[in-house]
């Protein structure tokens, strides 16, 4: 499969969008989705996300940023139909959920809406209903992004790529294990910076509406030159397209025997996930990942045309 492609915006596109945001002639939300994702940002000149949104606008960062989360809720939505009226009030509760169960739960808040009016209250009842019934699909995971990875792996990453120069998706309790140079932790949001790096480690958020975020960031910035190694750390789901997005630039993959035993923040080892995991790794050292890595499972090399 192919890697998702991302059209860039040119610098005069996203002058455009700031100066249409800032006036409000379009729909806020869907200019500022195209803002973000198509990087807007980075033509007119800015590090990072954040920067953009603090010079360039004088509405509070948190108002955008939630404005931005609600546009992601939306759209996750948009294929059961006609949504109506969509508040930013009743995408909040929704951004827990992955993006079947977004639908599932929007479309239940509308049946069952008191009087027919569908507010934020509602919808989060109806999110606490779904997240505490069963949920029995390997797919579904809890949203509980705080899970770190067991030290030997970060070794054997080590072992292949030396210093860990970033680790985009972390924690102070899980540097103190990966020691990366620089790393970014979920308050400071890794998806807003830029991740000229060299060497990267990365165990992602699970919660499906952010693992493909940052696995399509991570393809991009390889593709750019700005990664030149990185060890990924996530389920072995084959049947998304992130994964094969990855998948198409690893010249190594372990698919791991068993399940991991992801650490708590209490130092535990917790039960196995519901699904198994693979590691992949982007980089020119593929038999020295395939040594290190090959008592955790399955090594398999990409195959490589002629030249």
């Amino acid at each position: 499969m192919n890697a998702i492609i991302v059209n860039l915006m040119t610098e005069t596109e996203a002058r455009k969008c700031v100066e249409e945001i800032k006036r409000g002639v379009l729909n806020i939300r869907v200019r500022l989705l195209e803002l973000y994702e198509r990087e807007g940002w980075r033509a007119l000149g800015y590090g990072n996300w954040r920067d953009c949104v603090t010079v360039e606008f004088d509405q509070s960062q948190s108002y955008l940023y939630r404005q931005l989360e609600a546009a992601q809720v939306e759209r996750n939505i948009s294929p059961i139909g006609e949504i109506g009226i969509f508040l930013e009030s009743h995408a909040r509760p929704l951004t827990s959920l992955e993006p079947e169960q977004q639908r599932e739960a929007w479309a239940l808040a509308v049946e069952t809406a008191p009087e027919g009016k569908v507010t934020g209250a509602h919808v989060q009842k109806i999110v606490d209903e779904l997240t505490e019934a069963p949920r029995p699909h390997v797919t579904h995971n809890s949203g509980n992004n705080e899970w770190y990875t067991p030290p030997e792996y970060i070794e054997a990453a080590r072992q292949v790529m030396g210093d860990i120069d970033l680790d985009p998706a972390s924690s102070e309790i899980a540097n103190k294990t990966v020691h990366a140079a620089t790393f970014y932790t979920q308050e400071d949001d890794g998806l807003l910076y830029d991740w000229a790096c060299g060497t990267c480690w990365m165990n992602p958020p699970y919660a499906s509406h952010l693992i493909g975020l940052f696995a399509n960031k991570l393809a991009e910035h390889v593709k750019r030159g700005d990664v030149s190694e990185a060890c990924v750390l996530v389920n072995n789901a084959t049947e998304t397209a992130w994964f094969n997005a990855l998948l198409d630039l690893a010249s190594c993959v372990c698919f791991i025997r068993g399940r991991v035993k992801f650490i708590d923040m209490d130092g535990k080892a917790s039960g196995a996930p519901l699904q198994g995991q693979a590691v992949l790794y982007i980089g020119p050292n593929a038999e020295a990942f395939g040594k290190a890595f090959s008592d955790f499972g399955r090594t398999l090399y990409a195959r490589r045309d002629p030249e």
